[in-house]
């Protein structure tokens, strides 16, 4: 009986949250609720709507020297003329929060930046990426596969001709072994950070058990040699973890598997795959150029995401949007792990 009242209460949490948010995020989904509960984050459902339901899930931590810190990661549905209640709401529910940070997911809008800016809130730094690539998976084959590059097409073909076979796995103990190992030869080669592998299959796990995870390999020869693995919510997915061997880039296995994902999510009714994080495209010395260059050929357009926000509660707020940068730098150098 206490499963069935657990799974009813996420349900009827997701069921707002997807109703109320305009791009819903899988950070704002019961399940992510349930992988953040479990470590030093406090997760909490509040409903910060004034005329309208609007649900959101707040995550507080304390930050040494400073006190409790929340977050609201991932929201969408606010219009400029949201912002003051929306505000009004946040110093309402609190609590002891010596700041609140807020990260909209919503394509950047000067008049919503102004919104928040007017109501209090200041420029912070961001903990999720601001720049993506968005395939619209509703728009059929064709019309997506004319929208990539030439180049990609060509790539997609070339892994086909050279027997690349790329299909969905089971998120199962043996799948997610595969996939950790996959991320582990990726950093190693490239020097990017990851996550633990503990970590990262606890996510995968939790993810897959609530139907909102989606694991996929490229085979070539009966190995394993790409792999990806995708959360969804509602109408949306995003490209979370992947990771491909290093000695058989000539196969163009992870182009053919992200072309067979969205193949795969447009046929499941997905509308959006967010393809995850590249630099800005006006810098061109940022890195991870590679980065852009290959999820660029699947979509032209680099979606720009809205600031983050921070709005102070305390005086000791200012000191810590100021030195929050030096303070996760630290943490991350301390504890080989991020704070967020």
């Amino acid at each position: 009986m206490q499963a069935a009242q657990s799974q009813e209460h996420a349900v009827a949490w997701d069921d707002r949250v997807l109703a109320s948010q305009s791009a819903p995020h899988f950070m704002q989904s019961s399940t992510w609720e349930a992988v953040r509960s479990s470590g030093p984050w406090r997760v909490s459902r509040r409903g910060l709507g004034v005329e309208r339901d609007f649900p959101v899930l707040v995550f507080e931590r304390l930050a040494a020297g400073f006190g409790l810190f929340a977050h609201i990661p991932r929201v969408s549905g606010l219009g400029p003329a949201d912002v003051p209640w929306f505000t009004e709401r946040v110093r309402a529910e609190r609590g002891t929060a010596f700041a609140t940070k807020v990260e909209v997911h919503q394509p950047r809008d000067e008049a919503l930046v102004a919104a928040f800016a007017s109501n209090g809130w200041l420029p912070t730094a961001a903990s999720q990426y601001r720049h993506a690539v968005v395939v619209d998976t509703s728009a059929g084959e064709e019309e997506i596969l004319s929208g990539m590059k030439k180049r990609a097409r060509a790539e997609i073909r070339s892994a086909e001709r050279q027997g690349v076979v790329v299909g969905r796995v089971d998120a199962d103990a043996s799948g997610r072994r595969i996939m950790a190992e996959l991320v582990r030869t990726t950093a190693q080669r490239s020097g990017a950070f990851f996550r633990s592998a503990e970590y990262l299959e606890r996510v995968w796990d939790t993810l897959a058990r609530d139907d909102r995870g989606r694991l996929y390999f490229a085979r070539h020869d009966g190995q394993v040699v790409s792999g990806a693995f995708v959360a969804t919510y509602g109408p949306n997915a995003w490209y979370k973890d992947g990771g491909s061997l290093r000695d058989r880039p000539q196969l163009m296995a992870s182009r053919l598997l992200q072309w067979e994902i969205i193949r795969d999510l447009a046929a499941a009714g997905i509308e959006r795959y967010d393809l995850g994080h590249v630099p800005p495209p006006g810098e061109p010395d940022a890195a991870g150029r590679g980065v852009l260059t290959f999820k660029s050929a699947f979509a032209r357009d680099i979606v720009e995401f809205m600031p983050a926000f921070q709005l102070s509660h305390e005086d000791r707020a200012e000191e810590w949007r100021l030195g929050e940068r030096a303070f996760l730098a630290r943490y991350l150098e301390r504890t080989g792990d991020y704070w967020y």
